[in-house]
């Protein structure tokens, strides 16, 4: 027997091709009443690259430039999981075409983190802090094939100790590049 998810994690690059993986992460926190966890990794420069660029820009030019970047990151975040009403909407509606009752379908609740770091690292990392039963991650489109796995879920994959779900993007609704 499968054990309910109580958290659910899922990182996201802020991609379009992530939107898949969202709706599903999102329906499983409805189907489960589980809390959701999004999160964002900024990926950290190399120190020598973070040097050079401090150098040419200013110390403070270069702090200004990395806080606007998580700013945004949040802003976007928050703008992926829309106002509660929305949501509310959006989940009522999943709920009505499940055949689940109105009093079984909310939305338990949501965290917002937005991390600059390794993604691999921080992905485990965030998962172990809140707990989480399982990780969400989308796939984004390959050159050759519709789906591709990146380096980024395969060393998830490899490393994660909770289970991890990969969504593969939906090639109708998602735009070629």
């Amino acid at each position: 027997m499968i054990k309910p998810f109580k958290t659910i994690l899922f990182a996201t690059n802020l991609s379009e091709s992530c939107k898949q993986a969202f709706e599903m992460a999102a329906n499983l926190s409805i189907r489960y009443q589980a809390t959701l966890v999004l999160l964002h990794v900024i990926e950290k420069s190399p120190d020598y690259v973070e040097g050079r660029l401090k150098a040419l820009m200013g110390e403070e030019q270069w702090n200004n430039m990395v806080e606007s970047l998580a700013e945004d990151a949040q802003k976007t975040l928050i703008a992926k999981r829309s106002s509660n009403a929305m949501i509310r909407d959006a989940l009522n509606h999943f709920c009505d075409l499940a055949g689940i009752e109105d009093n079984s379908c909310d939305y338990h609740s949501r965290e917002i983190v937005v991390s600059s770091g390794d993604v691999v690292e921080d992905i485990l990392h965030y998962s172990k802090i809140f707990n989480c039963d399982t990780i969400v991650l989308g796939a984004r489109k390959g050159m050759l094939s519709e789906t591709a796995i990146g380096s980024t879920i395969k060393s998830v994959l490899r490393k994660s100790k909770k289970p991890v779900i990969v969504v593969p993007t939906d090639s109708e609704s998602t735009p070629s590049t």
